[in-house]
């Protein structure tokens, strides 16, 4: 499975500096690092360094992972553009569907989640369009969480009871709803590293 999307948005950043500002005056850094200390099983952060790039993130690694089972790792960069990117490897499947309704409703008789894998019940809610690919065993998907604000997401085709390698983007259309995008991306990550789903708040200005 091919674990990249084509960047199309034009830059909203020109240094790594600016981006990292727009992060910390945002809130979104303090955010980003309480979801990784928040998680369970535990995650540890480290710095990723991109040279030169207009890029800002963090690897995360398992820091105790179970007898037998890989460890779960993952990166989280956000990009000039203001992409905000997670890449997991090894979550567990129910993890990511829950996540996923963090964002948005999901069709269980597309993905047939396990029974405790919560489920969005606000019939207004925004809901993923998603695409099997049967040929290459996975799946991706389409939302718009609130407006001016794009999400996509990439994964193995789910499996509620093994694990998935899978990659999330939310992209903000413009610098003023950057805040708004990267709370909805943040709110991911929380229900992702702790399995506690929430209905994200943010709003476009």
């Amino acid at each position: 499975m091919s674990h990249t999307f084509t960047p199309t948005a034009q830059p909203l950043f020109t240094t790594r500096e600016d981006l990292d500002h727009e992060l910390t005056a945002t809130g979104s850094w303090k955010a980003l690092h309480a979801a990784v200390h928040a998680s369970t099983p535990r995650l540890t952060s480290y710095p990723q360094h991109h040279g030169s790039e207009v890029v800002c993130g963090l690897r995360l690694t398992e820091d105790t992972p179970h007898a037998w089972q890989a460890r779960t790792r993952g990166t989280v960069t956000i990009t000039p553009d203001g992409t905000f990117t997670v890449r997991a490897y090894s979550v567990p499947g129910h993890r990511w569907l829950t996540a996923l309704q963090h964002l948005g409703t999901l069709d269980p008789h597309a993905l047939r989640p396990c029974p405790s894998t919560p489920t969005t019940a606000d019939p207004g809610a925004p809901a993923w369009s998603l695409r099997p690919h049967v040929r290459n065993r996975s799946i991706t998907g389409h939302l718009q969480p609130v407006g001016h604000v794009q999400a996509r997401m990439l994964s193995d085709l789910p499996d509620t009871i093994g694990d998935v390698k899978a990659m999330l983007t939310v992209t903000p259309d413009n610098r003023t709803v950057c805040a708004a995008s990267w709370r909805l991306a943040v709110g991911f990550l929380h229900t992702l590293t702790t399995g506690a789903p929430a209905r994200p708040q943010a709003e476009t200005t």
